[in-house]
């Protein structure tokens, strides 16, 4: 029997990087559900799980955005009533947070580039690892129901999980060399402006592509041991 993933996107220009494609290659049927243009999803009663893309939307933009009202009760449904299994990315791990009674903010400081963050012993992953970032907001404090198993010296919480069932981070692990190369226009200008230079961008290139290796290895170690959780 063919497994179905949705993945929740809110800017018609991500891809989701390398996530469909580990996904396909488990069995997975993968769809979107493009939350940005009103779409909501019709198709969880036969979903087996949701991933949730991060976006230039911050959570608490609900007058902006009136979709993420919706949004985060699919979530807090999907993840707290059904307990069926969830993966957020960066946005989708600031509305795991928002929509079990966490709180999100404005970081202190726009953390982005080649990072590390540190793991405790409990985590899916543990020591210190290579990670990808872009993010101006974060979780100031986790629902009561989750576990916080990473930090970096930016950010407290950089990676949650409720139960067996649900994972997310503040990194980006599903960015590969591949999907930072291949992004649109907008996403490369905004990083330059992000770091305020025309290089910003080029050099996360370089820094990405000489980290592969090792993110390569946590986006597997991640991805296998939530798959293993969940039996499959």
């Amino acid at each position: 029997m063919t497994r179905t993933a949705l993945v929740f996107r809110h800017m018609s220009d991500d891809t989701g990087g390398c996530f469909p494609e580990l996904l396909r290659d488990r069995g997975f049927d993968v769809s979107f559900t493009e939350w940005h243009d009103g779409q909501t999803p019709a198709k969880l009663s036969s979903t087996d799980l949701v991933v949730v893309l991060g976006g230039s939307q911050q959570v608490w933009e609900e007058d902006e955005h009136p979709w993420l009202v919706e949004e985060k009760d699919v979530i807090r449904d999907w993840v707290a009533t059904r307990a069926k299994p969830y993966i957020g990315l960066c946005l989708g791990h600031q509305l795991l947070a928002s929509s079990l009674g966490g709180e999100v903010g404005s970081a202190d400081a726009t953390e982005y580039g080649v990072c590390t963050v540190a793991f405790d012993d409990d985590a899916p992953v543990a020591g210190t690892r290579t990670v990808t970032q872009w993010h101006s907001a974060e979780v100031k404090r986790a629902p009561a129901t989750a576990l916080v198993h990473g930090s970096s010296e930016l950010c407290a919480i950089q990676m949650m999980t409720v139960g067996n069932h649900a994972y997310s981070s503040q990194f980006h692990h599903e960015w590969d060399i591949a999907t930072v190369r291949g992004w649109a226009p907008s996403w490369k200008t905004q990083m330059n402006k992000t770091g305020e230079s025309d290089q910003t961008y080029s050099n996360f290139v370089g820094h990405v592509q000489d980290a592969q290796p090792q993110l390569t290895t946590l986006t597997q170690s991640l991805f296998n041991k939530f798959m293993a959780a969940q039996g499959w």
